[in-house]
This record gives C-alpha cells, structure tokens and sequence, in this order.
C-alpha cells in the first residue's frame, strides 16, 4: 500500500488536505442534493477540472466565496433555495463585487452543479440565478492615430510588440499574450490566433490575414521563447506597469487600455466601410448565414480581404507619425537590430513588472 503525506501535524490541516485528495482523485456515485455539502461539488469541479483552465486564478476566487459563504457542511438543496441564495448574492454586493463579478462567482457554482449533474453523480439538476447588470461602455476606449503613434513610441520593447499586434489584428490582449510562433503562418500570411489545443470559447480567436506591416513587424521580433510576445525567455503574465507607465509618458488617460486597440480597428473598419460580415470575422464574432469561418475559408485568396487591406491602411497611416514604427513604411525591409520595438527614452518598463 502506497502512503502519501499530509504535511502537517495539525488535525484540521490534515482532514482538510485529506479531502482536497480524496475530491480531486474520486468520482462519487450519485448523491443526494440534500445531503451532499455544496463545497464538496464546487471543490471537486475546481480540483478535477478548473485548475488545468487557463482561467484557473480566477476560477479558484469564485470557488473559495462559495466555500467561505456556505461552509464545508451545507448541502446543494439548502444552499440553492431562492431566499438563500439571495443572502448569498447579497453578502457579494456587501463585498463589493460589481453585478459582471457576481454573476462570473455565480456561473462558476453553476458550472459546477452543471458538471456534476452531467456526470451522474447528483439526483436532480438544480437552478442557480444571475442578476442583472446594467449595460456598460465597453472596455477601453477608441485611440487617434496620434494617440496609437505616441502609445507605441512611449513603450518598452515587449509592450510594444503587445500593442502592435493588438492594433494589427483587433485582437483581445489575451489572444495576443498566448501568441506563440507556431501559429504564425508566414506562408499563407495568415495568424490563428486560437491554437489547437484550445476549444473555442464565446470569445471566439479567428484566423485572420496577416497584413504586410505586421508581417514585415513580426519578422524582425527576436525569437526569445515559443512565444510572440515574451519577456526574458518566459510568456507574458502581467503587464499592468508597462502599460501605466507608457500610457503616461504618451499622455493617455486611464481610460486607454489594451482593448483600445480593439475599438480603434473596429471603428476604422467601419469608417472605411469595409463589409459587416468582415468587421466580424476579423473581431471573431459569429455571423448567421456567412461561410468564413469554415475550416479552410482562410485559405482563399480574398479572405478577409477589405479588411486586411483596411487595417494596413491604418498601420501605414501610424508608421507615418511613429519614430519606433517607421521602418514598416519600407513594409518588405527588415531592419538591423530592434529598430521597431525600441521604446523612445530611458526607464522602459519591462513587460513582466507589476
């Protein structure tokens, strides 16, 4: 019989590691809503399943405020009940979680319900609600092209190559984070911004055209590590102090954050009157009735074609106003050195600091 340690000499400490072995190892057979503990099903879903997600720091937050409101003893019938529930939703607010975050700690509960009802392993489903959230501005708002010219010339290298690609694509910051060489396709010119191995979310990651500018731009990137955009050898985690510190130096107000890329090339799109059906491949949202995102549309010769064309129109028209970017006027030439990526000024803000 193999033997594992619990690490601790205290009682409770043990009991309670004991557990998170015994839920991240075990399928229960099925259970009693009324009697299974709802911290049984919500750790077991972060244990088995959340914790290998990408969003697992996130997940774990929303998992620990259903494990500290309702204890390690409160069943899933008694902790579901519509009048507990709502004190569960209002101890949030008192926590002063914004509606978009109390549904987020609410969805996580229910994926976990959800999972486990699917897997046999609860008697019934149960119903968890949301609450409504007031429509918000989106996140970030739209850049000039004064303000993307002064927002790159003011920024570090690696943020720089963030903001650049951000603005070349309308990708959202993450996608561009995740970036890695293996889904650069230099020879069909195109960018799959979501890799095989991940599944497709409703933040949809479209292949899109690689326009010359960002071709030209991704050439000349050292090749540091598996990923686009990496700071000393590592992929990017936090960028938060690069982009407060050259969104000042630029003159930005705090408004201005990566998902102002996305706006700007939105707007720009629709400026330019590219198609509808286009301004929505290239942001990755889903439209009824259009072909393009069929498996092998992005190998057409026309794919995405106005908007690549639109979106280069908007690089040129930066590189013509950007010092750090000016070398992609020559769009084909490949510069000595890191002629593009260099921030203007001493004190650049590495990518990876906080």
């Amino acid at each position: 019989m193999r033997r594992k340690s619990t690490g601790t000499d205290d009682l409770n400490a043990a009991l309670r590691a004991l557990k998170a072995h015994f839920l991240a190892e075990d399928t229960p057979d099925v259970q009693d809503v009324s009697r299974v503990p709802i911290a049984d099903i919500v750790l077991a879903y972060y244990l088995q399943h959340g914790q290998h997600l990408t969003s697992r720091k996130w997940l774990k937050y929303a998992i620990d405020h259903w494990v500290r409101f309702y204890g390690e003893t409160e069943s899933v019938w008694a902790a579901t009940r519509p009048a507990r529930i709502e004190r569960f939703i209002d101890d949030l607010r008192r926590r002063e979680l914004k509606s978009s975050s109390i549904n987020n700690v609410l969805t996580a509960g229910k994926a976990a319900l959800s999972r486990s009802w699917r897997r046999g392993e609860l008697t019934r489903q149960v119903h968890v609600p949301s609450v409504k959230v007031t429509k918000v501005q989106p996140k970030g708002r739209p850049l000039s092209v004064e303000e993307c010219a002064a927002w790159l010339d003011a920024s570090a290298p690696h943020f720089h190559a963030l903001l650049f690609i951000c603005l070349a694509t309308g990708s959202r910051p993450e996608a561009v984070k995740q970036l890695r060489w293996a889904q650069v396709d230099f020879d069909d010119g195109l960018l799959h911004l979501n890799p095989e191995e991940r599944a497709q979310t409703s933040k949809r990651r479209p292949v899109v055209k690689m326009p010359p500018s960002l071709i030209a731009y991704l050439r000349q990137l050292p090749r540091e590590s598996d990923y686009v955009v990496s700071f000393r050898g590592k992929p990017v985690d936090r960028y938060y102090t690069a982009l407060g510190e050259s969104r000042r130096r630029a003159g930005l107000d705090s408004r201005v954050n990566l998902y102002s890329p996305r706006h700007t090339v939105a707007r720009w799109l629709r400026k330019e009157r590219v198609p509808f059906e286009e301004v929505a491949g290239q942001l990755g949202h889903r439209v009824p009735g259009f072909a393009i995102t069929e498996i092998y549309a992005a190998y057409s010769p026309d794919y995405q074609a106005l908007a690549t064309a639109a979106i280069e129109r908007l690089l040129q028209t930066i590189a013509m106003q950007s010092q750090s970017s000016q070398f992609l006027i020559l769009r084909g030439a490949r510069p000595t050195g890191h002629v593009g990526v260099c921030a203007s000024g001493p004190g650049a803000v590495g990518l990876n600091e906080t």
